[in-house]
């Protein structure tokens, strides 16, 4: 079967993301595990955040916000600066942010356990997850934090759950987390911060989506009051 027939037998969510979708033929493949890696600034929470508010408010589904890295306060305040009232579908149960701040090596499996339960208590379509980095940073040896990335694919594949995994890239390295992340993962998007003569510019490209005959070209990202946008590099 050619890669084409394929994608179109994918069952796909569509992010709503203004200039997205596109350069994924529709959407996501449903229940799937995309990484959103880059340095920080580069625009992930806002784009994973209207990825869940527009699940939630526009599309009927339900999505659930995952932080090692935020408190539900900062988080409900900054994204209100996009326009994305989170504290609304908060109180019409759409929407439900876990604070895992708290989360240290002995009680990392348990937490991932309750998320699963949140899942499953709200019937949740849509999950984000800010950040693995932070998440392994909990531990003091790698094999472990590789442990927990494979329990995560295995929450998210019997959860049907489509999942947002935000990965932090230190400015300069070229490797995405502790490497293995990009093999598990159905698909990885990639956000840079570039430093040009007239400034710094954020973009983005698509480097992998599983059955996905997806764009492989750079996009300009746009962060203005309206919100997260992807826009074509002009040549």
């Amino acid at each position: 079967m050619e890669d084409n027939e394929r994608s179109v037998l994918i069952e796909r969510i569509p992010t709503g993301i203004d200039g997205l979708d596109d350069l994924v033929e529709g959407g996501f493949p449903r229940g799937g595990l995309i990484l959103l890696a880059g340095s920080p600034g580069s625009g992930k929470t806002i784009a994973s955040a209207q990825y869940l508010h527009i699940g939630a408010a526009e599309l009927g589904e339900r999505g659930i916000y995952v932080s090692f890295a935020e408190r539900r306060e900062t988080f409900l305040k900054n994204m209100l600066r996009f326009g994305l009232d989170f504290e609304e579908l908060e109180k019409e149960k759409r929407f439900r942010f876990l604070d895992m701040m708290a989360c240290n090596e002995d009680n990392v499996g348990s937490a991932l356990t309750m998320v699963l339960g949140e899942v499953t208590a709200i019937g949740a379509k849509r999950l984000v997850i800010d950040s693995f980095t932070a998440m392994a940073q909990a531990f003091k040896r790698k094999i472990d934090a590789r442990i927990i990335i494979h329990l995560l694919e295995k929450m998210v594949r019997q959860s049907d759950c489509t999942t947002l995994l935000l990965v932090e890239i230190p400015t300069g390295s070229l490797r995405i987390g502790l490497g293995i992340e990009e093999f598990v993962a159905d698909g990885i998007i990639l956000f840079e911060v570039v430093e040009e003569k007239a400034g710094i510019r954020r973009r983005a490209i698509v480097r992998k989506m599983r059955g996905t005959n997806h764009d492989m070209n750079y996009n300009n990202i746009v962060i203005s009051a309206e919100g997260f946008s992807l826009m074509p590099e002009v040549t």
